[in-house]
């Protein structure tokens, strides 16, 4: 009432929590906090004065419900079953702002929690709630729905979230060394919070009460340790101050002191305090520390840097001197040696030593490689090809997605095996180290089908299990359902993998369907929409399974890519919904919601899907290598190389992480380091071209034709590919072999699709012959193709980049200069590979000024690369400027 009679409305929070602040504090403190705390407004000052007299008045009215706590707070009872799903277990714990259940969803069959907020909190769940539903990471509590129940009491507002079990920090580090950080188990869970509270703070939530009771550590499937950020999502505004009455102050930065608005430099302050903790086994200010002590810089804890000076910067009283991110608080801690890090991580790979930490935690001796490979299907043209197709898919995933398991399970899919054309056990053993391959086998005889499976071991290529069905064309998905459920357990048992498999989610009538739709969504990409008829009547017959919804979001994002029609996408990512309410875990849904994300821009909602990935399958290297992407495209370099050498680590004898590694490394222009990933990855995978290709165009940029023109060579013997053919008509063109250039482009891009930075080199052959019409048709091709994938994802810096260049070379200058304006505005800083593409553009229009401006500081390699390309102007090499930079 006063607040609206003084026209102070606005202000209410910051009212109320500067008096929770200071009814937290000893009433000696109060008055001298509050005088401090409102500085010169004396409006303020005396709204607070006021609720506090109020509340010395009436001994504690404001504070306390006016019926007992219980019967507000504790508002549902064990065995109670709240909205004709969730069975109440027991009561597992309550906080400042809140009750927590663990609970039984009968309807989905797992445990869960259920968080009640507490009386004075009912009505200040949802804003900040419902934010919390967009994080997902392996280190924040997964927050999985808002619910409302009528209960005597009034209505409520609660959530459902991932039950937890294990210890909170708070339990923990008494007992933990004194220099915790310092351990290896220390690190990691130092790690894993910054990286959960920077995905908290990406999607605009602030936690406001990071400490360690709201910290739980678990264990990871693998037995690692697992750090979960818990409790955020509830408190808003100054909340915090009501648990921290209950509690310790210690972790509640300055300006929250002072009644001030709550930021991500407050969580960064309460994070400093505990990683202080971990290396020091003790606060930073003594518990007895009046709140006026708490405003200056403590004492620096005892530990080595950079720890140290990263600590010490999270505690800085001044908010703004803190650390921007979670993200840059993790990059400070642990700054090392690319190089070092790097050559370590190859060092172990190449030798089968995963010594020391990596061994334990990545990659025991023991692991099975199990590699999925096509099936054969001989003279068949009816729908039973396309069955078996289904089969092997959904094979895959129910392999993939065993848990548990007594030794480590690798499986290459069938969508893998396709991709790198893998077909026998011999080939699968080459390309990814496989100890095992599981082959199909599907012939017809009259109207008979016989079915044959096998289980081989690659070393000595004897079969270990073999299966074998008969079936007529109207049982056929019938007996694939019945070996479904035969495969799995009976391969488990012969690898020694004693592991919880999972059993056909869905019934016999609706398993053709969802086969059919598989095969249309991961075998059949251009025909990809006539999946979702299939995918639709299995969502009908299986209403309560998740992969019905997940494989309807996967096949109308299929069709979307080819069709272009933006519309699907909205039903797609209904889908995904869907499918992760009715399976968080469900590890492919994460898969394509970071997909979606990632093409349409959003870096930060992509990363957190992948992250929820690798949770789910910690030694799944696809996972790993597109985080790294998402880094690298977010400017976190620093964890973008970590996650790249973690792909490495966790499958030491595949070829793909040092291929996306080595391209990371040669964007940044470490082109030594980029060398060596590839030629590791050609050792690992001597029949796959890309490797050769870009170390093909690696050794052209700097100048070491002859081997370019080995590795293309070997490339082409191989396999005749569009790469292949566009590095040998650009090696023509430097050879001077024009007219073969031209017909070698040609003959690329009749092999197609095309690449929307082809364009360019045919262009440029098309030119040098004199046959300019051709040539400006290529450029305005490469240009449309460009715009086309713009329209996608309009956040895509390079094809901005691209576009600049493309109007350039077609004579539009204004239209150039706008998209690098765009680009400019766009990235900051600018990567290599952004940065060469605009210096090109600049030369295309004789801007001289603005090219020597973007080679200032550009990294050695690349001045290499700008020395020796024969586009650049002889204005611009006769330039001073231009030969100091270059020499």
């Amino acid at each position: 009432m006063e607040a609206h009679q003084t026209g102070r409305s606005d202000d209410y929070e910051l009212i109320m929590g500067l008096f929770l602040a200071a009814m937290s504090r000893p009433e000696a403190e109060r008055n001298a906090f509050i005088q401090e705390a409102c500085a010169d407004d004396s409006a303020l000052l005396a709204d607070v004065q006021r609720r506090i007299a109020w509340e010395a008045r009436l001994n504690g009215f404001l504070l306390t419900p006016v019926v007992g706590r219980d019967k507000f707070d504790r508002t549902f009872a064990v065995g109670d079953l709240v909205l004709h799903r969730f069975r109440i277990l027991r009561l597992a714990g309550e906080g400042g702002m809140g009750v927590v259940y663990e609970a039984f969803d009968e309807k989905l069959g797992r445990r869960i929690a259920l968080k009640v907020p507490r009386f004075e909190f009912r009505k200040r769940l949802s804003p900040e709630a419902s934010k919390s539903l967009q994080v997902t990471h392996p280190n924040v509590c997964r927050v999985f729905e808002i619910h409302t129940e009528e209960t005597e009491t009034g209505e409520i507002d609660f959530l459902t979230m991932e039950f937890l079990e294990g210890e909170t920090m708070a339990v923990r580090l008494p007992q933990a060394p004194q220099n915790w950080l310092g351990n290896e188990e220390g690190a990691e869970i130092a790690r894993q919070l910054c990286d959960g509270l920077q995905a908290i703070h990406a999607e605009g939530i602030v936690h406001r009460d990071l400490k360690p009771g709201n910290i739980m550590l678990t264990r990871a499937v693998t037995g690692t340790v697992r750090a979960v950020i818990m409790d955020f999502g509830i408190s808003q505004g100054s909340d915090i101050f009501t648990s921290q009455a209950r509690g310790t102050p210690a972790y509640l930065a300055p300006e929250l002191w002072k009644g001030q608005p709550a930021t991500v430099q407050s969580d960064i302050y309460a994070l400093g305090v505990l990683l202080y903790e971990m290396a020091c086994g003790r606060k930073p200010f003594e518990e007895y520390a009046v709140w006026k002590e708490r405003f200056e810089l403590p004492p620096p804890p005892n530990v080595g840097e950079p720890i140290r000076s990263a600590i010490v910067r999270c505690l800085q009283p001044e908010a703004v001197k803190r650390f921007q991110s979670a993200a840059e608080l993790k990059a400070a801690l642990w700054k090392s040696s690319r190089r070092g890090l790097l050559f370590g991580v190859m060092g172990l790979a190449a030798s089968g030593v995963a010594g020391g930490v990596l061994k334990d935690r990545y990659w025991p001796s023991s692991a099975v490689r199990l590699a999925v490979l096509p099936p054969v299907t001989t003279k068949l043209t009816d729908e039973a090809p396309a069955l078996l197709n289904g089969f092997i898919h959904d094979l895959s995933h129910r392999f993939k997605t065993l848990r548990g398991g007594s030794r480590p399970l690798i499986v290459f899919p069938l969508s893998l095996t396709l991709a790198e054309g893998v077909k026998s056990a011999d080939a699968a053993k080459t390309m990814f180290a496989a100890t095992h391959v599981i082959t199909t086998n599907l012939k017809k005889s009259n109207t008979d089908y016989t079915i044959e499976l096998e289980l081989i071991e690659t070393a000595g290529s004897s079969v270990l299990k073999r299966w074998s069905e008969t079936a007529s064309t109207k049982d056929l998905s019938s007996k694939l359902f019945q070996l479904q459920s035969q495969v799995l357990p009976q391969s488990m048992q012969q690898l020694s993998l004693k592991a919880a498999g999972a059993s056909p989610e869905m019934p016999p009538a609706v398993y053709a369907d969802y086969l059919q739709g598989l095969t249309y969504a991961r075998a059949d990409y251009e025909n990809a929409i006539k999946a979702v008829p299939f995918f639709e009547r299995v969502i009908a017959g299986a209403p309560d399974s998740a992969l019905g919804y997940a494989g309807l979001a996967e096949a109308l994002l299929m069709a979307k890519e080819y069709s272009h029609d933006s519309s699907f996408e909205s039903r797609a990512l209904t889908a995904l919904a869907k499918a992760e309410q009715l399976n968080p875990d469900l590890p492919h849904t994460h898969f394509i919601a970071a997909r979606v994300a990632a093409s349409s821009g959003f870096f930060e909602r992509a990363l957190s899907e992948y992250q929820r990935v690798t949770q789910l399958e910690p030694d799944n290297p696809e996972a790993y290598i597109e985080i790294g992407y998402v880094l690298t495209k977010l400017n976190r370099l620093a964890e973008a190389e970590s996650s790249y050498q973690t792909a490495m680590a966790v499958q030491p004898s595949y070829y793909k992480p040092y291929l996306s590694a080595g391209m990371f490394y040669n964007e940044q222009r470490s082109h030594p380091i980029a060398e060596k990933l590839w030629l590791e990855a050609v050792r690992l995978a001597p029949t796959q071209t890309r490797a050769r290709l870009n170390l093909a165009y690696l050794y052209s940029t700097t100048g070491r034709f002859a081997e370019a023109e080995v590795q293309t060579a070997e490339s082409l013997k191989i396999k005749k590919t569009r790469n292949a053919l566009e590095n040998l008509a650009y090696l023509q063109l430097r050879a001077g072999r024009k007219t073969e250039a031209v017909a070698t482009y040609e003959e690329a891009f009749k092999l197609g699709p095309s690449y929307f930075a082809a364009w360019a080199g045919l262009g440029d052959s098309y030119r040098l012959v004199g046959r300019e019409a051709d040539a400006r048709n290529s450029y305005r091709s490469g240009l449309e193709e460009t715009q086309a994938d713009l329209r996608v994802n309009p956040r895509d810096t390079y094809r901005v980049a691209w576009c600049a260049f493309y109007h350039a070379h077609l004579g539009e200058e204004k239209l150039a200069r706008g998209r690098i304006a765009q680009v400019m505005g766009m990235e900051h800083p600018l990567s290599p590979n952004i940065r060469k593409r605009l210096i090109m553009t600049y030369n295309l229009l004789q801007d001289i000024e603005s090219v020597i401006r973007l080679m200032d500081g550009s990294p050695p390699d690349l001045l290499k690369e700008l020395e020796r390309s024969e586009d650049l102007s002889s204005a611009l090499r006769q330039d001073p400027r231009f030969k100091r930079l270059t020499k």
